[in-house]
């Protein structure tokens, strides 16, 4: 839907890695990674403990400029996390079976989301993150913060997850054609940087979306959805257009000299 919503994503995902309980195991937008079905059960496909990132709803009222598109406004930022007891490991010297390290009891998963809870909150505002400061640097501020749990069982898995979901204001999204924002050049320079191709591949494309030049008054008029006669009336768009749209090279140009005249200058 928007480069700042793909970038608060990618941003969490890699400021989160290695961060946790959880390890590596985080993922962006997976479909179903906590899941309540129609009859109420809560089911998890995941193999080992999680956190999975989302953006959700977004609205923007009131502020919109003229047919602006570029505004993100307030959007739910999700994160979920869970363990089922399917992801237990059983030591095969000693045959005890634990979770993250601590025995397989049902204190243990809900101390288990807990801490993973607290350690996410803390990557959030880690000073010395990198890509947590380029999720700051995307997200303005919080207009409402919301903490949920889940828990249920079947066919004897018992499986628990807890959600994080911010209500946040985000920064607009670039236009086309204008100097990219500081926070998203440090961001496509980190992606490239990386060494991952996924990610790699990833920055091509939206730097893609942002490349190419332009004129003042066309990116004032994509910025705005102006209207080419609205732009005019402004006194910034160009009187004439050539078929594609830019404004024509002039070459000659007639003065009207009050006591003098006209006089025609090439």
């Amino acid at each position: 839907m928007s480069l700042t919503r793909i970038a608060v994503r990618m941003a969490l995902v890699e400021a989160l890695k290695g961060q946790t309980l959880v390890g590596d195991n985080v993922r962006d937008s997976v479909i179903g990674a906590l899941e309540v079905r129609g009859d109420g059960a809560l089911r998890s496909d995941e193999e080992k403990p999680f956190i999975a990132v989302y953006t959700d709803a977004a609205k923007v009222e009131n502020d919109i400029e003229l047919r602006s598109l570029k505004e993100n406004g307030l959007t739910e930022i999700v994160l979920e996390w869970g363990v089922t007891t399917a992801m237990l490991v059983t030591d095969d010297d000693s045959g005890e079976t634990t979770i993250v390290g601590l025995p397989a009891t049902d204190d243990a998963l809900e101390f288990n989301l807990d801490l993973v809870g607290r350690q996410i909150r803390d990557v959030l505002t880690d000073p010395d993150n990198a890509w947590a400061e380029i999720y700051r640097g995307l997200c303005f501020r919080y207009f409402k913060v919301e903490r949920a749990r889940a828990a249920n069982a079947e066919n004897g898995i018992r499986v628990a997850g807890q959600q994080l979901k911010l209500t946040a204001a985000l920064a607009d999204d670039p236009v086309p054609g204008e100097d990219v924002p500081e926070v998203f050049s440090q961001f496509f320079a980190l992606l490239d940087g990386s060494g991952d191709p996924h990610l790699l591949a990833k920055s091509t494309l939206m730097q893609a979306q942002l490349s190419g030049s332009a004129e003042d008054w066309a990116v004032l008029q994509r910025r705005l959805g102006m209207t080419a006669d609205e732009l005019k009336a402004l006194g910034r768009g160009p009187l004439e257009a050539t078929e594609t749209g830019a404004a024509p090279v002039m070459t000659e140009v007639t003065l009207d000299v009050e006591a003098h005249g006209q006089e025609t200058v090439t």
